[in-house]
């Protein structure tokens, strides 16, 4: 009787295997990451961590390089145009565009064409494993924000009860819807998936065959319930429209339920259903409006506001990562022109558009949509053999449902959704049957140990000097942190030391050269606060920036200059009482009666937005201010 040997993998095997376990760790553990020993935390040990595994990637994927004998580059049109897009991104922001800033978002933008490039060498068999994973990561990331509704774990925002390892509700609403139409899409067509699974494998062992039907059922059925238990509690409506058209979208791919319904209807039936349908969405989309009516009308604000970036740049944008240094010039300008109007109440310092489709035009032109309209479209007329049909399916409802929330909202600032768009994006041009051989050479074996040697020393010197980056990165942050801290407790003179070491890795970051010009002007260091500020300027613009200035201007005795700040921080948020309360103060200080009681009595005669015991303390001191000039 012979005894069956077990047959160990090769190397090349081996490496696959480890590549594949690594690309799931990544998926599952990089949302749940929040380091409190970063600023931002939420964001940027996101950021960080995946990082050192891309490096990590990049030192595996080289020997796996190596150790290939068969050459083969297979591009789909999906593929060039995302390249084609890159490219411009690239271009527009380093060369057509007067300055650049330190952006999180561009180097996840690298690292993420990095990931991408690895997805497309997994097999099919592979892409289920990596839609299983985010499904897991989403499990996990419901499970979190229960808990912290239950009050077992801390929220991450003052102002609301759950975020999971994000900063406030809607970005984690946003991680979770772009994880729901995988899941759902997975159990619908659960038989399709378990039958494409086993094919793959050659020995159908039954135990192991069980197993993987239960897996691909029961996990992604976990993942539907455990998302939509929570998702109502984020209270993001963007989310809600999301999950609701997937839902609808995936149901009707499944089972053609309308396409049933109407092929049994008459005409006069089928255009009544329509407008029944129409009043009905346009109901509920009048509804969620309503709900929260002043965030709707804020969001509806800064599209206005967006379009003067369009006008003011309408080819190339102001590039890439770079709303946040203009927009609220945009919108002081808007108020400086209009007035205070009702849109005032819902004026705030915005980093964001609320809608990615906008944002992107405004930073990169009517070149740049150009592009991503064409990348869209491929999106949309990428086809899959007929047994793939289904997976094509899903992942491209998978990605218009992260478009649907885009409308709204800022997936693309949120590094795992970002994550969760490759693997989708991977998995759809490998799907392709619209692909391009573009290089094929079976000869050439890397068995040259010169040629080997060049790989993999150009390899390791990339490899180095990103980690040796990133490792400065990561020492800067923590440092900025410390200083934060400092900042905290009244230690201007340690946080601003803190500050200095990290001035030069982050001085093109405008949010911490705004903390460290603030604490600059705190401390009496008026010269160095206004450099300092001067420079947040190029990168970030904020009142918090336009108040610091203000204040070291006024220390120096330069009260043009500190009125041009203040007046600024005022136009952008005509609302708020701080501004106008300081450039009282200020035309108090240098004997500008009458500046000081007109604006007194505009600060008096200012509409409430939200009362606070600060704007009965600034009300009390401008009642002060004119009284005294009444006596003498």
């Amino acid at each position: 009787m012979s005894i069956p040997m077990f047959k160990f993998p090769s190397t090349k095997q081996k490496t696959v295997l480890l590549i594949t376990f690594l690309f799931m760790l990544v998926l599952i553990w990089i949302p749940q990451i929040n380091m409190r020993e970063y600023p931002q935390s939420t964001i940027t040990s996101k950021f960080l961590v995946f990082s050192y595994f891309c490096i990590i990637f990049l030192i595996i994927c080289v020997f796996v390089l190596i150790k290939t004998k068969r050459q083969l580059i297979v591009l789909s049109l999906l593929d060039i145009a995302l390249v084609t897009l890159l490219i411009y991104i690239s271009i527009n922001r380093f060369i057509l565009q007067p300055e650049y800033s330190f952006s999180n978002r561009y180097i996840e933008l690298i690292e993420l064409s990095f990931v991408y490039i690895v997805a497309r060498c997994f097999n099919k068999t592979t892409f289920y494993l990596l839609l299983l994973a985010i499904i897991i990561s989403g499990i996990i990331q419901a499970i979190y924000g229960n808990l912290q509704l239950l009050n077992f774990y801390p929220s991450n925002h003052s102002g609301f009860k759950i975020t999971g390892s994000f900063f406030n509700p809607g970005p984690y609403a946003g991680f979770l819807v772009s994880v729901f139409p995988i899941a759902l899409g997975l159990y619908l067509f659960k038989e399709k998936v378990t039958e494409q699974v086993l094919l793959n494998i050659k020995k159908k062992q039954l135990i192991l065959c069980t197993f993987i039907k239960h897996v691909f059922e029961y996990i992604p059925l976990i993942g539907i319930i455990s998302i939509v238990v929570v998702i109502l509690a984020t209270q993001s409506r963007a989310s809600w429209l999301a999950v609701l058209a997937s839902t609808l979208l995936l149901f009707e791919a499944r089972y053609q339920i309308i396409k049933k319904v109407f092929k049994q209807l008459n005409a006069y039936k089928k255009t009544i259903l329509i407008i029944v349908t129409i009043l009905s969405v346009g109901i509920s989309l009048f509804g969620i409006y309503h709900f929260k009516k002043g965030s709707s009308d804020g969001r509806l604000f800064i599209w206005k506001v967006s379009t003067e970036f369009i006008k003011g740049n309408p080819i190339f944008g102001v590039g890439f990562d770079r709303f946040k240094a203009y927009y609220m010039n945009f919108q002081a300008n808007y108020f400086i022109r209009s007035g205070e109007t009702t849109e005032a109440l819902v004026a705030d310092n915005t980093y964001y558009a609320f809608n990615e489709f906008v944002q992107f035009f405004t930073e990169n032109g009517f070149v740049g949509f150009v592009l991503l309209i064409i990348v869209l479209s491929f999106i949309i007329k990428s086809k899959a053999i007929k047994e793939n049909d289904y997976l094509s399916v899903i992942l491209k409802l998978s990605l218009l449902t992260i478009c649907v929330f885009a409308f709204f909202s800022y997936p693309m600032q949120i590094l795992p959704i970002k994550l969760v768009i490759v693997v989708l994006l991977a998995s759809l041009a490998k799907l392709s049957i619209n692909k391009i051989i573009l290089f094929e050479k079976t000869k050439i074996k890397f068995k040259n140990p010169i040629l080997k040697g060049f790989a993999l020393v150009g390899i390791l010197i990339v490899a180095f000097f990103s980690f040796n980056y990133i490792s400065k990165l990561d020492n800067s942050f923590k440092n900025w942190k410390l200083a934060l801290i400092s900042y905290q407790y009244g230690d201007y003179e340690s946080a601003i030391e803190e500050y200095e070491k990290a001035y030069p890795e982050l001085k093109n970051n405008g949010d911490f050269l705004m903390n460290y010009g603030k604490t600059l002007s705190i401390n009496k260091q008026d010269k160095k606060a206004i450099e300092i500020l001067e420079q947040a300027k190029n990168h970030l613009n904020t009142t918090i920036i336009e108040t610091a200035l203000g204040d070291s201007y006024k220390n120096l005795k330069q009260y043009h200059k500190a009125e041009i700040a203040y007046k600024n921080a005022a136009n952008m948020i005509p609302i708020r009482f701080y501004p106008l309360y300081l450039l009282a103060k200020l035309y108090e200080e240098i004997g500008q009666k009458e500046k000081a009681i007109t604006m007194a009595k505009t600060i008096l005669e200012k509409d409430i937005k939200i009362p606070s015991t600060a704007i009965k303390e600034i009300k009390t001191e401008m009642k002060k201010i004119i009284s005294n000039y009444k006596q003498k």
